[in-house]
């Protein structure tokens, strides 16, 4: 077995109370911020609306009021991290969510993940706390296949207005 078998590249994402841990392989691309344009008058509030990325509408989720987590102001330092739709990637090919600065890449070992627990909020699997050089760092594991259904609640929505 090699060396590098148990690693994967991973993306340590800040959001605005803590991080997400994601494989790099779901990460399409990290852009700098631009607003999103809204698709609607009345469009749920974890919806800040979608961008145009590669000549294609993207559907920008607020990923703290979709989890319910703290909310912040925006600031200049936001990227969006877009991800691959995994769910059903020929209606939902790509979706995004707002990050509170620039992703951190790392290679994650299985030793690296310490003190793994269940998360009981809506839309996180669990948290780990990742060893980092001298400290640790809590980072949430998100269940995309959630934040993927709450997007495909919404593809009317989506679909009727053109940017």
């Amino acid at each position: 077995m090699s060396v590098n078998e148990n690693v994967v590249r991973s993306l340590l994402v800040p959001i605005s109370s803590g991080c997400f841990l994601l494989p790099s392989t779901l990460v399409a691309e990290v852009t700098p911020y631009t607003s999103p344009t809204p698709v609607a008058d009345t469009q749920p509030e974890w919806l800040l609306g979608t961008i145009q990325w590669r000549e294609q509408k993207v559907p920008v989720l607020s990923i703290n009021t979709a989890l319910s987590l703290p909310t912040v102001n925006i600031s200049n330092n936001y990227r969006i991290v877009v991800l691959y739709g995994l769910e059903a990637p020929q209606m939902l090919p790509f979706y995004a969510f707002l990050a509170t600065d620039i992703p951190q890449a790392l290679s994650v070992k299985p030793e690296d993940l310490l003190n793994p627990y269940e998360e009981k909020r809506k839309g996180l699997i669990f948290g780990v706390q990742l060893a980092e050089k001298d400290h640790l760092k809590n980072a949430w594991l998100p269940d995309f296949t959630y934040l993927e259904g709450l997007i495909k609640k919404s593809l009317p929505l989506l679909l009727t207005r053109n940017t």
